[in-house]
């Protein structure tokens, strides 16, 4: 089924909590001494070309854990989101911490609810969490449930986060970690790169208009 063609505005830096030292190869690509070559390479060098992910300290750090905040900064980057939410009544967030606009840009947009006393924003971003922001980002609802009773794991996951980690699984952008959904567990940044990169099937330059393509496309 030919899916909804989204438009994203991306900025040159996509997490600011992540300031990178950025090594460059001759042909002026980046480069990440500890990159892994394994599952997650195709993927974290698709979100490293097209801005998704920054170094740390000169690495990509594959294997850390992205926090709330991080993933507000990244989601309410990419889409070009404009204003914030008045987040006052949340106890955890400052107006002088970094993530202070993104976390009321995130929350004007939907994407971030919190429990309603807080946001967490320093908190590791479960799988759930991640994949229920990114649900509700690409308008992905109303699959059976039942999809999720292949995985060994189903019965962990959170009623609120059924919909939405069920619309991922049936719209194949989920697999599961063998036979595992790990809904709990924190979402690193290498597998959040690879859920990236199954929900954009393109990248596309300004300009190019009137192009058909199977999936999500960046702009």
């Amino acid at each position: 089924m030919k899916k909804k063609v989204l438009s994203l505005v991306l900025s040159a830096s996509m997490v600011s909590s992540m300031l990178p030292a950025m090594a460059h190869a001759a042909d002026g690509s980046v480069t990440f001494p500890d990159m892994p070559n394994d599952w997650s390479t195709t993927a974290l060098q698709s979100a490293i070309d097209n801005g998704l992910l920054n170094g740390i300290d000169g690495k990509i750090a594959a294997s850390e854990n992205l926090t709330r905040a991080q993933m507000a900064a990244i989601v309410t980057r990419a889409f070009g989101t404009n204003g914030n939410a008045d987040i006052s009544n949340f106890g955890d967030v400052n107006t002088g911490d970094w993530f202070y606009d993104a976390m009321a840009s995130s929350v004007k947009m939907g994407a971030f609810q919190g429990d309603g006393t807080n946001l967490n924003p320093n908190a590791n971003i479960t799988r759930q969490e991640a994949f229920t922001v990114l649900a509700r980002l690409f308008t992905l609802s109303g699959a059976d449930q039942s999809v999720l009773d292949s995985f060994s794991d189903a019965g962990q996951v959170a009623d609120w986060a059924k919909d939405p980690m069920a619309s991922m699984v049936k719209a194949g952008y989920v697999s599961g970690d063998r036979n595992m959904l790990k809904p709990n567990s924190s979402i690193t940044r290498a597998e959040f790169a690879q859920v990236m990169y199954n929900l954009l099937a393109d990248y596309m330059v300004a300009g190019e208009d009137g192009t058909n393509v199977q999936g999500n496309a960046i702009l």
